[in-house]
């Protein structure tokens, strides 16, 4: 988007909402002594480079997008609509929701803006700034750690999000979540579009699969690369799907198994079979957290010595779950993140 539309942009969706002075006179004298804070289309105004980054974000589409608007249809609450519209605090609702997550949601604590430390080249600002060396990632922090909301039947603490845990307990827990991020030139301002959050290429990168046939069933080494975190992490409608299937010479599939890697309600069952469904059983998280092995047993009813076995691993992220029959979920999209054959048991191979 080119600057001067997206301050106009801004600028006709953002109505005056500060309530500090306009810039005095001597505004041009810099530093923190400044009373005065910019909204939104004057941070985009002095910081164009990055407001055209931010136009390309989820952050600017974190209420528009086409995954969240079907499932704020479904639950059209104020605990998900705050978080991806924050600006509802302070703006008209079509305004906040036409923002997204924008520039102050972050970078304003409503006495200064906030930002990372100091980087070669950089000036004052004409306004009060607060320089954190922990705002690269405790801003996140505020988004992306999060228990459920009152009366969802959830016992306390059962969290909704836990990306900011899982970084601390992971080997790269000294690294920011900005590094990984918002990746940009060495000594230069980092990248406000968070491409990697939805680039296909860097979700393969980030997981490395190792992959052997033992009798009919399929064995799987799983090691996340450079991965602060659960794999996937953040909210409950992203997993992993892994399947695998004995195929035939003729190409049709003998058996199919599938296991999903997420985090799981546990379900409670009747005497007769049926699932009673209980919001209070605990989370089973079976994530990759560094690195897991699995198995999936493909054993057939007849022997298939002359089968192949196929395989393939799945980044899906689900739109309406089924967390009792996962297989059932309905899928919003899907990155294929490996796969791979196996070729057929020889006659002396033996079968367990």
């Amino acid at each position: 988007m080119p600057r001067r539309t997206l301050i106009a942009l801004l600028a006709a969706l953002l109505p005056a909402c500060n309530d500090s002075p306009d810039p005095p006179a001597g505004a041009a004298v810099r530093g923190a002594a400044s009373t005065w804070l910019p909204d939104e289309a004057e941070c985009a105004a002095c910081h164009d480079d990055i407001a055209d980054e931010w136009a390309r974000s989820r952050h600017h589409q974190s209420f528009t997008n086409r995954d969240f608007q079907r499932s704020y249809a479904r639950e059209p609450t104020p605990f998900c609509r705050d978080c991806h519209a924050p600006g509802h605090a302070h703006l008209p609702a079509s305004a906040a929701e036409a923002l997204g997550v924008g520039c102050l949601a972050c970078h304003g604590d409503g006495v200064a803006i906030v930002s990372g430390t100091r980087r070669t080249g950089l000036g004052d600002a004409p306004h009060a700034l607060r320089r954190d060396p922990e705002f690269a990632t405790d801003s996140c922090a505020r988004c992306h750690e999060f228990d459920f909301p009152p009366g969802s039947g959830r016992a306390p603490g059962t969290m909704m999000q836990t990306t900011m845990r899982e970084h601390r307990a992971s080997t790269h827990a000294d690294r920011s979540c900005a590094d990984c991020h918002m990746p940009g030139p060495e000594l230069a301002r980092p990248r406000h579009d968070f491409a990697s959050t939805r680039d296909p290429s860097a979700m393969r990168r980030a997981l490395d699969v190792t992959a052997r046939r033992d009798g009919d069933d399929l064995l799987l080494d799983l090691r996340t690369r450079d991965v602060s975190h659960a794999f996937p992490t953040g909210d409950l409608f992203r997993r992993l799907a892994v399947h695998a299937a004995l195929v035939g010479p003729d190409g049709r599939e003998l058996v199919h198994r599938s296991r999903y890697l997420a985090r799981h309600f546990v379900p409670r069952h009747h005497s007769d079979g049926r699932i009673r469904h209980a919001s209070t059983r605990p989370l089973v998280d079976d994530r990759l957290q560094g690195a897991a092995s699995l198995r999936l047993d493909l054993r057939p009813d007849a022997p298939a010595e002359d089968a192949e076995l196929v395989w393939w691993i799945d980044l899906e992220r689900v739109d309406a779950r089924d967390p009792d029959r996962p297989e059932q979920s309905t899928i919003a999209d899907t990155v294929r993140l490996a796969d791979g054959r196996l070729p057929p048991l020889s006659p002396a191979s033996p079968r367990p």
